[in-house]
């Protein structure tokens, strides 16, 4: 055997023991973020940060009653929709929702992880992504250079998931902290957008899980069945998977974008952290360069 041989050996050997060693941990880690989501009604550090909040959304609900006040009392130059018939109702809605908002955050956790556990079963997060790699690392798949590079990309996709996800789990506790205030708002008419977006975001954020679980159920059918292919080879197979991890990546920017109302570039939260990052990016370079 001459050196060239040697080489392609040991270079398709590394691929395949990397993508063997990356493939089944980045996707057992991307299943135990994508099927459970936390249970944040259920940890102390949490709900004593949701007091806190709604302690002080109690205290604005006074400010809101003498503006309610103050718009009855004008009621003959303003809109029928200000008078008090229109106002008590709202802020005796809104003072209910931000004082229990914490059990509603909590019941509404609780739908979302039964949804995902009934369309795959108990331990989700365990046992499907397994059942995915297995079927991908089958004895042919192990000996293709091009297969260890699909799994490679798909380990990669995986990683990309849980790094996503780790946010959306962060955006929904900072969600359910802020959820008092944000209910609040609903008591008058001029800033009940925000209570409006909350609920967007809160359940774009959450149920976008449960559309995640009915696409990888579908995707280990396909797997499974994969006789509406024709002849199908462990590449192929393979880019069925990296497909199905490229369509999960993507449904929490269509969340956002069905919450917001806009997509991801065009907010001015992301431009401006964009900005920040590369004027410091220019600083840093400037410093580095002097």
């Amino acid at each position: 055997m001459d050196i060239t041989s040697q080489v392609i050996d040991a270079i398709n050997g590394w691929l395949q023991n990397l993508a063997t060693h990356l493939l089944r941990p980045a996707l057992t880690a991307a299943g135990q973020l994508l099927f459970q989501t936390p249970a944040y009604d259920s940890i102390p550090e949490v709900g004593h940060s949701w007091s806190l909040v709604r302690d002080a959304a109690d205290g604005l609900f006074v400010l809101a009653l003498l503006a309610a006040g103050v718009l009855v009392m004008a009621s003959g130059t303003f809109e029928s929709r200000y008078s008090a018939k229109v106002l008590v109702p709202r802020i005796v809605l809104a003072a209910i929702s931000a004082n229990a908002s914490l059990a509603i955050c909590g019941g509404l956790i609780r739908i979302d992880n039964a949804l995902v556990q009934g369309l795959l079963g108990p331990n989700p997060g365990a046992v499907t992504f397994a059942q995915l790699a297995g079927m991908i690392q089958g004895p042919a798949a192990s000996d293709q250079v091009v297969g260890s590079l699909v799994s490679i990309a798909a380990a990669i996709l995986a990683v990309l998931l849980v790094v996503l996800y780790i946010g959306r789990d962060l955006l929904l506790l900072v969600a359910t902290v802020l959820a008092p205030l944000a209910l609040a708002t609903y008591a008058l008419p001029q800033v009940d957008e925000i209570a409006r977006l909350w609920w967007r975001v809160f359940s774009a954020l959450l149920f976008v899980q449960v559309i995640q679980a009915v696409l990888v159920e579908v995707g280990l059918q396909l797997l499974r069945h994969t006789d509406w292919l024709g002849p199908v080879s462990d590449l192929t197979s393979g880019l069925v998977l990296i497909t199905l991890l490229y369509v999960l990546f993507k449904l929490p920017f269509a969340a956002y974008q069905w919450a917001f109302r806009q997509r991801l570039s065009q907010s001015s939260v992301v431009q401006g952290t964009v900005a920040t990052v590369r004027t410091v990016a220019t600083a840093v370079a400037t410093a580095v360069a002097a």
